[in-house]
C-alpha cells in the first residue's frame, strides 16, 4: 500500500502528526510521499496539485490520500480532476468542503464540489472531525461523509486534530491505516 499524505495550512511535511505517521508507516513498509506544500502561508490550489502530479503521475487504488484541514479539500479537487485514476481510499481529517471565510484558503474553495465526480475517485472515503474543532464545526464533517457516502469518525475532545491540541501522534489514524492494508 501506498499512503501521500498532505499537511495543513501553515505546516509542513513534519507537523502535527504527519511526520510521526510518515515514519511509523515506513517502520512498517509502507511507500510513503509526504511533500512540504508550496507557500504554506498563502496557499495556491494549482500550486499544490502540481506538487502532488510531481510526485505521482498517476493515481491506482493502491493508494491512500491522507489530508489535514487544508490538504482536505485540496484532496477533493484533486478526485474531481481524475479522469481514468481511482485511489483506494481517502481520509479527511479535520476537514472542510465550504468557504471558512479565510481569504487565504477560499481559492480552494470558491466553487462547489463536484461531489459525484469525486466520488468515482476513490473506493472509500474515512472522514474524521472533533466535537470541539475551533475552526471547522462538526456539522461540516457530517456533511462531508454524507456527501462521499463514507465512513464519518467523531474524535471526542480532540480540537483540529494538530499539535495545538496535543497531536503529535495519531495512533488511531496509524490502525485505521494497518487495517486497509490487510
Amino acid at each position: 500500500m501506498k499512503v501521500f499524505l498532505l499537511h495543513c495550512w501553515g505546516g509542513d511535511s513534519r507537523s502535527c502528526w504527519s511526520g510521526w505517521l510518515s515514519d511509523q508507516l515506513r517502520s512498517l513498509g509502507f511507500e510513503v510521499i509526504a511533500p512540504s506544500f508550496p507557500n504554506p502561508a498563502t496557499p495556491w490550489l494549482e500550486d499544490w496539485l502540481i506538487e502532488i502530479r510531481n510526485h505521482v503521475k498517476e493515481f491506482d487504488d493502491d493508494w491512500v490520500l491522507v489530508g489535514h484541514s487544508l490538504g482536505c479539500p485540496t484532496i477533493l479537487r484533486l478526485l474531481e480532476r481524475f479522469e481514468n485514476e481511482k485511489i483506494g481510499t481517502a481520509i479527511l481529517v479535520a476537514g472542510f468542503a465550504t468557504d471558512l471565510q479565510i481569504p487565504e484558503l477560499q481559492n480552494f474553495v470558491y466553487k462547489e464540489f463536484d461531489w459525484e465526480k469525486i466520488k468515482k475517485g476513490a473506493k472509500k472515503f474515512v472522514v474524521i472531525n472533533s466535537d470541539n474543532d475551533p475552526f471547522i464545526e462538526l456539522a461540516e464533517g457530517e456533511r462531508m461523509a454524507k456527501m462521499l457516502e463514507g465512513e464519518f469518525i467523531v474524535e471526542h475532545r480532540a480540537g483540529h486534530i494538530n499539535e495545538g491540541s496535543g497531536f503529535t501522534k495519531y495512533e488511531r489514524l496509524l490502525r485505521i491505516l494497518e487495517s486497509i492494508s490487510k
